[in-house]
């Protein structure tokens, strides 16, 4: 073989080995760029994927917030209502006073309050004998709906009731309140609060639950 051919053989097998390496290049390439595109492909549904889920969170998100406002305005209607039936409800005790309510005076209602409020004190002291007072707001002293003399007759007829010594006395010290009484030993060991205000407060839950019941019932109707 002579040189020029050697020459040419070398650049032939050049030129092969070029276009091979040329042919891999191209490949590699070519896979790199398919693998790219799927790895973009896959981070794009992926993207998708993840704003689909923020879209369904934000979603849930503005229905519990709904849901919430809602309950929220619906409490704050109850409480609005039911506050201004207590308080229609402490606008007619002036009526009571002076015609009664339910076939009771209101000098009656006293005196169940101040019976009440005896037997509950009497109930938690181990005393035979127990001195009270009776504290009544400034206008219900000032109209005699409960008088000493009721009260020395009320306590002879509980003692005679109970068996124990319990005397009454009608306080000097008035109390402020739209009605009711205050009853404590003289001593102050024990209060018990019978005013209208307090018995609101204290019956507040199932004087709530009938208020609710009876207002919604009938806006539902």
């Amino acid at each position: 073989m002579g040189a020029k051919e050697m020459v040419e053989r070398i650049r032939e097998e050049a030129r092969e080995e070029g276009q091979q390496i040329t042919a891999d290049a191209k490949q590699q390439a070519d896979a790199k760029l398919e693998a790219a595109h799927k790895e973009l492909e896959q981070q794009k549904q992926q993207f998708l994927a993840a704003e689909e889920r923020k879209g369904v969170e934000e979603k849930d998100r503005i229905v519990r917030a709904a849901r919430q406002n809602a309950r929220k305005l619906k409490w704050r209607a109850e409480e609005a209502m039911i506050e201004r039936t207590l308080e229609s409800a402490l606008t007619r005790i002036p009526g009571v006073k002076g015609s009664g309510f339910k076939g009771a005076s209101y000098a009656e209602i006293l005196s169940g309050l101040i019976t009440e409020s005896v037997l509950s004190i009497a109930a938690g002291s181990s005393s035979a004998g127990i001195d009270l007072e009776v504290f009544l707001s400034e206008e219900d002293a000032a109209a005699a709906h409960i008088t000493q003399a009721q009260l020395t007759e009320l306590g002879i007829a509980l003692s005679r009731e109970h068996g124990r010594d319990l005397k009454l006395t009608l306080a000097a010290e008035k109390i402020k309140s739209v009605g009711g009484v205050v009853v404590r030993q003289t001593d102050g060991k024990i209060e018990v609060n019978n005013t209208f205000e307090q018995r609101m407060a204290r019956f507040s839950t199932s004087l709530r639950e009938e208020i609710v019941k009876a207002l919604f019932e009938r806006t539902s109707s």
